[in-house]
């Protein structure tokens, strides 16, 4: 692991430990002073350095966390396993789409044939 740079301390800093507490992007962003934006570059750069960064996304404990255990990491990975799924399928529909002759291919609601 590289040293951590003092945001990436501030960041984490502010990182629960465990999801049963978790906090939210724009929590961070008010806590530490700096956009939103920043702070998803500073989780990720968390990340590539080996810190367990999670998320919950869905139900009413979203938010960042730091895993503790291998079911927090697999809960924490979960949506994003679920997010590359759906990106994957929406890179097949627009791989498969006929360049040339989609227009002709819709059928709109109450067109006539």
């Amino acid at each position: 692991m590289r040293p951590l740079t003092t945001i990436e301390s501030d960041v984490l800093d502010v990182i629960p430990m465990s999801k049963e507490r978790t906090i939210s992007i724009r929590e961070i962003s008010q806590l530490i002073g700096v956009d939103e934006r920043t702070i998803y570059k500073v989780v990720n750069s968390l990340r590539e350095n080996g810190v367990p960064v999670c998320a919950l996304r869905a139900g009413e404990n979203r938010g960042y966390f730091i895993a503790t255990t291998e079911q927090e990491r697999e809960e924490g990975v979960r949506a994003y396993k679920a997010q590359v799924k759906e990106m994957n399928a929406q890179i097949d529909w627009i791989e498969g789409a006929d360049l040339a002759d989609w227009p002709k291919q819709l059928k709109r609601v109450g067109e006539v044939q």
